[in-house]
């Protein structure tokens, strides 16, 4: 009776062995899955980093256009006022002192003309 117990026991023992087993290639199976899914995962978020990262290697090269774009308007701007401050302020400021002798001319002229209608008709 022992040997039979003994058989009974190794079986059941066997048994469970072999569903742990089956249990373990379960979980290995569902762990390989997992491990597809994130290696995916990690493939589309490295395509996706390089893709920002290019993107930015984009927008720096475009920053430092649009500052040399500023630069050079700046530049622009400065050489436009200089102009306007050493050129055309000076020429504005002649033609309004040719325009005040223009007036006083003409004050001048109407006195006289002023003048000679009293003389004539005195």
């Amino acid at each position: 009776m022992k040997q039979k117990q003994f058989q009974e026991f190794v079986i059941n023992h066997l048994t469970k062995q072999s569903e742990d087993i089956e249990s373990l290639t379960n979980n290995v199976s569902s762990l390989s899955i997992r491990t597809t899914e994130q290696e995916k995962y990690l493939e589309f978020a490295v395509k996706h980093l390089m893709k920002q990262s290019e993107d930015i290697k984009s927008l720096k090269i475009d920053v430092s256009s649009l500052k040399s774009d500023m630069t050079m308007l700046n530049n622009t701007v400065l050489r436009i006022e200089t102009r306007i401050e050493n050129e055309i302020i000076g020429k504005i400021e002649i033609l309004f002192d040719g325009h005040k002798q223009h007036d006083d001319r003409l004050i001048q002229h109407d006195d006289r003309l002023d003048r000679i209608e009293k003389i004539s008709a005195g």
